[in-house]
């Protein structure tokens, strides 16, 4: 195994700006107030990680439900009967609180058309 020989720098940077390249990029920065009612209308809408959880439990439901015809084990069909169940129960609650998201935030959006009234683009 070939060795290497290691020697410390000759010269050693004067400060941290000498030692690293930094670049800053002025913008502007706008801040609005925001109430809790507001925030809460802002939110109202994100709803898709419920949407994803309803994907994955229907996908399961299907797989569990092509599956449990073909279990020849009588022992392991009261398991996939019971995770078929489960994965049918959570994509019902995964997309009744994804709809009810959707109608929350759809409410929303539409009292916040008809209270601020809309400036024309410049």
């Amino acid at each position: 195994m070939p060795q290497t020989k290691l020697s410390k720098a000759t010269e050693k940077p004067f400060a941290l700006a000498d030692a690293m390249e930094t670049v800053w990029h002025k913008t502007t920065v706008h801040i609005y107030p925001v109430s809790d009612s507001q925030l809460a209308e802002l939110t109202a809408g994100y709803n898709s990680i419920y949407l994803v959880f309803f994907g994955i439990f229907v996908g399961a439901a299907i797989s569990l439900g092509a599956t449990y015809p073909q279990i020849t084990d009588t022992t392991l069909k009261p398991y996939y009967f019971a995770a078929l169940i489960v994965a049918l129960g959570l994509a019902a609650l995964s997309g009744i609180a994804a709809g009810e998201r959707y109608m929350r935030a759809s409410s929303a959006k539409k009292r916040l058309e008809a209270s601020v009234p809309l400036e024309p683009p410049k």
